[in-house]
């Protein structure tokens, strides 16, 4: 029967690129960071972004769009920003587009709705909006003593007690699409992700500014892929590829970064007496 014994390891001598003098490690560790130097080296390392930084080239190109928390604000074309400006919400990738005379002049995340609660796509209008404003369909259920009974509640569903009161979920900065409760609206957004029950919601600073531009008529476009007036689709290709090949390299530091670390640290083991290895033995 095998049982864990500790001997000692004869001590192998090497140079770990980032250290000043020879050192010593465990052969294995050794063998992980040399595999872990080649696989930097072999990692193409990404060029400087050919793009102006602000410019929105740049934003797409350089923030993990369009995952990301990130707004894009083009302060020029947000001054020239009116009711009739378009805004399009693409699903796809979960963001939120002002077109100010066809150029974009806000980007921004939105969660739209989630499995069973998809977000409608088709071309829409603001029909109402209200600066505060709470559902009439979801929220949260109390008795009559006040005390919370069912949270995240549907009122075409769930019962409200006798005495008791239906809170409707607030809903700030309101801008109804359709007159069966679809609209745009401050709420919790996540970027990447769908999370409502099929509104679109919006990061409170984008939903405040938006709610000042639009106005009733404002023209909203819903679409599961990229607008075809997105005026700049080849960026989105470059972006993809730029970011895959970023996270390619970034990775590869960060891997050997972790065990330039644990070299350190065994290094530091061994000094002070305390480094010892377990291994199988019969």
């Amino acid at each position: 029967m095998k049982s864990l014994s500790v001997i000692t390891l004869t001590l192998v001598t090497l140079i770990v690129s980032g250290f000043s003098s020879c050192t010593q490690i465990s052969p294995q560790l050794r063998a992980q960071i040399n595999t872990a130097e080649a696989a930097l080296e072999a990692a193409p390392a990404p060029e400087a972004l050919p793009y102006v930084s602000g410019s929105y080239e740049h934003f797409i190109c350089s923030n993990g769009y369009p995952t990301t928390m990130e707004i894009y604000r083009n302060e020029e074309l947000l001054k020239r920003a009116n009711r009739n400006s378009r805004v399009h919400i693409c699903l796809a990738q979960q963001r939120g587009r002002l077109y100010v005379n066809g150029q974009v002049a806000a980007d921004w995340p939105v969660s739209t709705g989630a499995n069973g609660h998809e977000t409608p796509t088709g071309s829409y209008e603001v029909i109402e909006m209200r600066r505060d404003h709470a559902s009439s369909l979801y929220g949260n259920i109390r008795d009559a003593s006040g005390r919370m009974v069912k949270r995240n509640a549907d009122s075409t569903r769930d019962v409200v007690p006798e005495g008791g009161t239906f809170e409707g979920s607030p809903m700030p900065n309101w801008m109804r699409l359709t007159w069966d409760g679809l609209g745009i609206h401050t709420g919790k957004v996540s970027a990447g992700q769908r999370l409502s029950h099929g509104c679109i919601r919006t990061p409170n600073s984008m939903a405040t500014e938006l709610f000042g531009i639009a106005g009733m008529g404002t023209k909203v476009e819903v679409a599961d892929e990229v607008e075809s007036c997105f005026p700049m689709p080849h960026i989105l290709v470059f972006s993809a590829e730029y970011q895959s090949i970023l996270k390619t390299h970034t990775d590869a530091q960060d891997n050997l970064n972790k065990l330039r670390q644990q070299a350190q640290d065994e290094l530091a083991a061994r000094r002070n007496g305390t480094f010892q290895e377990e291994i199988s033995a019969s």
